[in-house]
């Protein structure tokens, strides 16, 4: 994969634009009689309802049509952004990075928060950039590739560092913002603040602890549609995964600096909100086992164990599991064995 050169507004935006237009020129009068404020309509109904269907191309090719009529169209624009967002591949990213920079609305959060995501998974591609040429997984017409790593993790802590004030942007203009806020947690790990992305990380959870409530008391609403009520509890479990998510991450962290006691804590509220969750109690088990509560760490490996009974045994987690269980009696037996000397 060739060097990912970061994108200027001047070249590569116009660039972009100036295509689109002349792929949709052709497109321009098709509905005749219409007005341009409803042609642009028409348009911008289209792709959003193919976007929302997850027919990218099809909703790229109403975007066009629409962006020949009106190059400097917001609504449009975002949309085309998202559409590359959504889509992925390095090219696409690229574009949507240009297409925010180059937006004529920066006032808007959306503009703020779309640039923010695609500097962020920019940043991603740097360092697995970085790191592929370090093992040797990659190879790079640099002369001295160890240097090329270097200025390739550099590009990443730039691309984030200048996230992380996309998202601060984004809530100044919309307090709350949830995308944003969960940008800021995952941001603040890649650039190594991890007290920042546990900050982040609780303001996350108390955000969705908070939308959850609201929806609960919806749905005490005896005279709520069926459909409403399948909704409501669709998102309540969308917060409650990405709590878990968040709480996970938390724990991570504080393995890491061996908070360990604030580590099984952080695996507690996970099976608080999902007791079937195995991974939840690994990990509590392996702590338990660094902090020498050898019989907290066997029951809770045999909670695991209960709850993944359909893997097979000679799964890695399955065979880690026995090796901790092995270990922890051995562990036990051996204090037994100082008790009864003493």
């Amino acid at each position: 994969m060739p060097p990912l050169p970061r994108m200027t507004i001047g070249k590569t935006g116009t660039a972009i634009l100036c295509s689109l237009t002349l792929l949709g020129a052709c497109n321009s009068q098709d509905k005749k009689g219409m007005t341009k404020e409803a042609q642009l309509g028409l348009h911008l109904e289209g792709g959003l309802g193919y976007f929302t269907a997850g027919d990218l191309d099809r909703a790229q090719v109403q975007v066009q049509k629409g962006l020949a009529l009106d190059h400097d169209n917001e609504r449009l624009l975002l949309l085309l952004g998202d559409i590359h967002q959504q889509r992925g591949t390095t090219a696409d990213i690229r574009a949507a990075e240009a297409i925010f920079r180059a937006h004529p609305a920066q006032h808007d959060f959306r503009v703020q928060l779309g640039l923010g995501i695609a500097l962020e998974r920019l940043g991603v591609l740097f360092e697995d950039a970085a790191s592929a040429i370090r093992s040797g997984d990659r190879t790079t017409d640099a002369l001295d590739p160890a240097k090329r790593a270097d200025e390739l993790e550099s590009h990443a802590q730039e691309a984030w560092t200048e996230c992380k004030a996309c998202y601060l942007e984004t809530l100044e203009i919309h307090l709350g913002n949830t995308k944003a806020v969960a940008g800021l947690v995952r941001v603040c790990a890649l650039l190594g603040d991890e007290a920042a992305s546990i900050r982040w990380g609780r303001e996350y959870i108390e955000i969705l602890k908070s939308a959850s409530r609201v929806r609960q008391l919806e749905l005490e609403d005896a005279t709520l549609a069926a459909n409403r009520e399948s909704e409501l509890k669709g998102a309540i479990a969308l917060n409650d995964e990405a709590t878990i998510k968040t709480h996970l991450h938390i724990s991570t962290i504080y393995t890491r600096q061996e908070n360990l006691q604030g580590a099984v804590d952080e695996l507690g509220a996970v099976i608080a909100i999902n007791p079937d969750l195995p991974q939840a109690y690994s990990r509590r088990a392996a702590i338990y086992f660094r902090l020498a509560q050898y019989q907290r760490a066997s029951d809770t490996m045999n909670t695991f164990l209960k709850l993944s009974a359909h893997l097979p045994f000679d799964h890695p987690d399955i065979r880690q599991a026995y090796a901790l269980l092995r270990r922890c009696k051995d562990a036990l037996s051996a204090g037994d064995l100082v008790g009864s000397k003493n």
